[in-house]
């Protein structure tokens, strides 16, 4: 498969990653609220924990990278990540405190909001690939 045609699949397999994330993210969420704990805690923790995944499904599957540069490339995902957490709880409150929607489709709304900047950020410096 040539390199072109690789790179412009790249955005359905961040979406196929992003899912499997928001899957979990979700999941850990509702989990997290249902035993108490206050949703800006509960998005922060659940997307913790899908971090993980989503980075090695990106590195692995989305941008076909080795193993080369992997703690250097995750410790940029963290801090990218770190970015979209705050505009995840940002855009979480506003729909929750703001428009008053119910915390879990608030949640939901809010990680579908910030997925574009997430990929683009994730591409261009953690994964360091430009077009």
């Amino acid at each position: 498969m040539s390199v072109s045609v690789q790179r412009a699949a790249q955005p359905a397999r961040f979406l196929v990653v992003g899912a499997a994330g928001y899957g979990v993210n979700l999941l850990t969420f509702a989990l997290l609220v249902a035993a108490g704990v206050k949703y800006v805690l509960a998005s922060l923790a659940s997307y913790l924990v899908s971090n993980v995944l989503m980075y090695l499904g990106n590195r692995y599957f989305t941008f076909r990278l080795g193993n080369d540069g992997f703690w250097s490339a995750y410790a940029r995902y963290l801090l990218v990540g770190l970015v979209v957490v705050v505009l995840n709880a940002a855009a979480l409150a506003l729909f929750v405190e703001g428009l008053g929607l119910d915390e879990t489709l608030a949640q939901a709304l809010a990680l579908l909001a910030v997925t574009p900047a997430a990929y683009v950020m994730f591409k261009r410096w953690t994964f360091r690939l430009v077009p």
